[in-house]
């Protein structure tokens, strides 16, 4: 369901990428010429498919996406401050994946013919306007740096790098030894294609070597340079 734009939702904006370079004050300016509305979806929601193509770009509030393909398998997750429908921007062909809100989110979506066209409207944003339109520019490159580690995750030698790679990647996202997996063990273990009792098993194993410690999808990083070394970083 829509909803109206939450108050001081500029906060909450500060530490997004693509606002990235802009105090609160000036995203607030900016939000009338780019932001559509927003959107709270229910878990195991379906937000976008191959008939609901995406005309905007989302950015999430609240919760976490998973990104599906046609067989249901997970292969991608968008958690909180990330981005959706980034890539399909200037595409004309539907989305090749199903997204859902596993647990329930909440989206801003912005307009997309703001990062394709000057903005029409008569306002004092054009250099806001710049270095939003720049950050997205930027985002796009570090996707495809993105891809190429999803390719290194599929590639690795063994199941225990896999998940080596993988939280060393979450650990250095999240700036914090301590973090939640944005997927559950069962999306884990479809992520990376392997069944669920291997993927707990390698969990347990690395928490008995002193590497981890987890609870859930809670995680802190005890060894970080055991880590590292295991994730070939």
């Amino acid at each position: 369901m829509s909803e109206q734009l939450p108050i001081k939702i500029e906060e909450k904006l500060y530490q997004n990428t693509i606002f990235e370079g802009l105090t609160p004050e000036q995203i607030a300016q900016v939000l009338p010429c780019i932001a559509l509305a927003v959107k709270h979806y229910e878990p195991d929601e379906c937000v976008a498919d191959r008939q609901r193509p995406l005309q905007e770009l989302g950015v999430v509030l609240e919760g976490d996406l998973v990104v599906c393909d046609d067989g249901d398998k997970v292969v991608d997750s968008i958690g909180r401050n990330g981005l959706l429908g980034e890539s399909a921007l200037a595409a004309s062909a539907q989305l090749p994946h199903r997204v859902v809100a596993s647990k329930g989110a909440q989206v801003l979506y912005l307009s997309g013919a703001f990062f394709l066209s000057p903005c029409g409207k008569s306002c004092e944003n054009r250099e806001a306007h710049q270095i939003i339109v720049g950050n997205m520019l930027r985002l796009l490159s570090e996707r495809t740096i993105t891809l190429n580690k999803k390719i290194a995750y599929l590639t690795a030698e063994d199941l225990k790098t896999k998940i080596a790679m993988y939280l060393w990647e979450l650990y250095q996202l999240n700036g914090s030894p301590t973090f939640n997996m944005p997927l559950n063990r069962d999306r884990l273990a479809e992520y990376f294609s392997v069944a669920r009792p291997s993927l707990s098993r390698e969990l347990t194993n690395l928490r008995n070597m002193g590497i981890i410690d987890f609870h859930r999808s809670s995680v802190t990083i005890q060894d970080t340079d055991a880590l590292q070394k295991l994730a070939g970083r």
